[in-house]
């Protein structure tokens, strides 16, 4: 059976997709190979992937024949995806894939007789051209039961497939480590989980993938990458434009990239004076659009700042000189965003218990949003919907336009350490999928909420105080990446933490926990943190009274 829909790109995107489920002998059906032959192949779709799908393909001239006709079609530059997901075997240490009319597959002469090699397979894909970049997918390492054998007798049925040697422009997936079996479909569910995310090199994104295979089969089943792209040579299944207006800003952080041990001093770190050019405990920070300019809650001298990256001058944007509750005055700002959709600024006046809307069209006037709140994190998401958390209620609402009640997205429940509660939530993320992480500070852990959903899960710490690499001690800022990284700045252990989507564990980037100082090597009570868009990281470091770049390093 073959279906095909076609591409609208300047290049093409093509995708040999296979699912061989129906094999003759009972003991080797694949129903769930089907299914996720057909679903991967509606997702592509959707990728802009001109797809090409064959189900239950009988012989190994069948399968021959299917994978000439489609590498007719490749032309320079194309990206090519080739998935199969069925049984495969190895003889002499060579890989192949087997046709469902495997009732007569009994020795090895069989197998070679009657299946097809990868190694063939591979080569059609590429014989045309070779400037093509080549995915190939194999899900095949289920356990495979030639005639004759049983699960009793001898392990023909655990030989998996033999480990592949790099191929240049080439990177090849297996579904669990070479010479092993998995007898789950737990790779191809996380496989179509993540394959559509956007913007991800699709070197991080099979790393994304195998972490979770790991975390969630107990380190059982390792996924195993063969790599032939060259370093420095992005590979993007579903590369889409970014809407430079959206206010939610996703960083592209490479996986297990690392940062320079000394940063640059940004602004501030004298002494905490309220002259322009120094700071007094900042905390929350956010980009302009443009990664030219920092704009920070200059807490302690009750203002607002505008950092020029290039300059590394002060500019007060918000400061009426007095600290209170007036219309134009603030009182410890803890955060602010930029709202780059109206070129607007939003501002937690914590002390004031008030989100503030600021303009530079009207820089006089603050326009009150919500009152009577104890706020601490601010974030938006694509829909323009503004989000709150408040420390006194511990919950996280969200506003729509002229919404003022708000809908709880994050706890809500009380005062607690229950996945439905928070305790004195502060900072918060919103991703694109309109997840929300929150810095649930008291409780010493970084919880996320899923759309819609009543109960949280906790993605860094735990409810245990602590500075090994499993703890935190009271979390502040956080910053998501396109990989589901949570970055967040660990206050009292004066340190930035990584940790990988569904770790036990996390990593320390930048900063000491045996130790706090203000050398540029060291931080005092980190708090608000922010990406460029190269990938360097800025941090208000607080009680230094500055802001510091720690920029990534490159490989």
């Amino acid at each position: 059976m073959k279906s095909s829909a076609k591409s609208s790109s300047n290049y093409q995107k093509l995708a040999l997709i296979i699912g061989n489920g129906n094999y003759r002998r009972s003991k080797n059906q694949l129903s769930q190979s089907i299914i996720n032959a057909v679903e991967l192949s509606t997702i592509l779709k959707r990728m802009n992937f001109n797809i090409t799908l064959y189900i239950d393909v009988r012989t190994s001239e069948e399968l021959s024949e299917n994978v000439k006709k489609f590498a007719h079609n490749i032309k320079d530059n194309d990206l090519v995806v080739f998935y199969y997901s069925g049984h495969a075997n190895q003889v002499n240490n060579q890989n192949y894939l087997i046709p469902i009319y495997d009732d007569r597959i009994g020795t090895d002469t069989d197998v070679l007789d009657l299946a097809c090699s990868f190694d063939s397979i591979f080569d059609r894909l590429v014989e045309k051209t070779s400037s093509h970049i080549t995915v190939c997918i194999l899900d095949c390492c289920k356990p495979f039961w030639r005639i004759g054998k049983s699960e009793s007798h001898g392990v023909d049925g655990g030989r998996g497939l033999h480990e592949i040697q790099p191929i240049e422009r080439a990177l090849i997936q297996l579904s669990c480590a070479a010479n092993k079996t998995s007898r789950d479909d737990l790779f191809s569910k996380k496989l179509l989980k993540h394959v559509a995310k956007e913007n991800i090199d699709v070197r991080d994104l099979f790393q994304l993938i195998t972490n979770d295979v790991l975390t969630q089969s107990n380190q059982m089943q390792e996924p195993l990458t063969i790599n032939g792209i060259r370093q420095h040579e992005p590979v993007y299944l579903n590369k889409v434009m970014i809407n430079t207006n959206s206010s939610v800003r996703i960083p592209n952080i490479a996986y297990n990239s690392k940062w320079k041990y000394t940063a640059l001093l940004i602004a501030g770190g004298k002494n905490y004076k309220s002259t322009t050019n120094e700071l007094y405990c900042p905390r929350g920070l956010c980009m302009s659009r443009d990664n030219q300019a920092i704009v920070i809650a200059d807490t302690l001298n009750h203002r607002i700042m505008l950092i020029n990256r290039r300059t590394k001058s002060l500019q007060i944007l918000v400061d009426k000189n007095r600290n209170g509750y007036r219309y134009d005055s603030l009182s410890e700002p803890s955060n602010v965003i930029c709202d780059t959709e109206s070129k607007q600024l939003i501002i937690s006046d914590y002390k004031n218990r008030r989100v503030l809307r600021w303009s530079p069209r009207n820089s006089a006037e603050l326009q009150i949003i919500k009152d009577n709140i104890e706020c601490r994190g601010l974030a938006m998401d694509n829909e323009g919907s503004l989000y709150i958390s408040d420390t006194k209620r511990h919950e996280v609402r969200r506003y729509h336009n002229s919404d003022r009640e708000g809908t709880v997205v994050a706890g809500g429940n009380g005062q607690g350490s229950d996945l439905n509660q928070l305790n004195h939530p502060t900072y918060i993320f919103v991703d694109r999928d309109q997840s929300v992480y929150v810095s649930d500070s008291w409780n010493d852990r970084v919880m996320k909420w899923e759309k819609d959903m009543e109960d949280g899960i906790v993605v860094a710490g735990n409810t245990d105080i602590g500075n090994n690499l499993t703890q935190l001690n009271c979390p502040a800022g956080i910053v998501v990446d396109q990989l589901g990284t949570v970055y967040v700045a660990d206050h009292w252990n004066n340190r930035v933490m990584r940790w990988y989507n569904g770790a036990s564990h996390g990593d320390v980037i930048v900063g000491n926990s045996h130790g706090l100082g203000n050398t540029v090597k060291l931080l005092n009570g980190p708090e608000g943190l922010a990406f460029d868009g190269d990938g360097n990281l800025l941090i208000a470091d607080s009680y230094n009274h500055r802001v510091l770049q720690f920029d990534i390093r490159m490989t």
